[in-house]
């Protein structure tokens, strides 16, 4: 069974040392999930208005699209499935003076 990743460990290392920063992702998809559903009104007024000026013949279409996947029950399927697949995902990053360690536990 897949399971979703439980923390983001993100350490700068530099000319301090500093301790690691353990961000619980668990806490945190929930948080974004209200921003979501808080500026979803204001996403479809912005839609609304490109579509009465004109200009958003384009947007509305891809806004319809994105919708009609993202309420499926296959594409909560993928996402949920894609989150799942970003356990043991590192990122380095090196600079002259720092370096930055990303990894997803």
């Amino acid at each position: 069974m897949k399971r979703p990743p439980m923390f983001l460990r993100l350490r700068v290392h530099g000319e301090k040392t500093r301790p690691a920063c353990w961000l619980p992702l668990f806490l945190l998809l929930p948080l974004i999930l209200l921003a979501l559903v808080i500026l979803s009104p204001l996403i479809l007024v912005v839609i609304i208005f490109l579509r009465l000026s004109g200009r958003g013949r384009r947007q509305l279409r891809v806004a319809r699209i994105a919708f009609g996947m993202l309420c499926s029950i296959s594409g909560i399927r993928a996402a949920f499935d894609l989150l799942c697949s970003t356990r043991g995902f590192c990122v380095d990053v090196s600079g002259r003076n720092e370096r930055v360690h990303i990894s997803v536990i």
